[in-house]
């Protein structure tokens, strides 16, 4: 495996979206992890380090928001720095302002999303990627 392979993690608790988005983003190369709540996606974090996270924020065991304060209070900066994707039911502008306070790179309402916008917002935030 190429160490320039991008790791990208899908952190959803609805099986079904996470196998729809790990389908939509298998064509772009990138190692594919998963985590079905937030519990799981931290200890993915911190084990695998991905590039990119794809987060929803309602989530069993831990919400989205805690897993973003963990991410950008962990100690290495590189990791604190993780680039943020959300994909959330949570539309008021409250939690949209919060999420971005925790510095996501993108904030997308599941309700008002095409999922192929979402592929691509990824697809160019990796390509971006140093």
């Amino acid at each position: 495996m190429s160490q320039n392979r991008n790791k990208i993690l899908i952190v959803e608790d609805d099986d079904n979206l996470r196998k729809v988005l790990v389908d939509g983003l298998s064509g772009t190369g990138s190692e594919l992890l998963e985590a079905g709540d937030g519990e799981q996606a931290v200890a993915v974090i911190v084990d695998q380090r991905p590039d990119l996270i794809l987060l929803d924020l309602l989530l069993p065991k831990l919400d989205g928001f805690a897993v973003l304060e963990r991410l950008r209070r962990y100690p290495e900066a590189k990791l604190a720095a993780t680039r943020v994707v959300v994909l959330s039911n949570l539309w008021s502008n409250k939690d949209i302002l919060r999420a971005r306070a925790l510095k996501v790179d993108e904030y997308f309402v599941k309700a008002n999303t095409n999922i192929e916008d979402v592929f691509v917002k990824i697809k160019l935030i990796l390509s971006q990627h140093p």
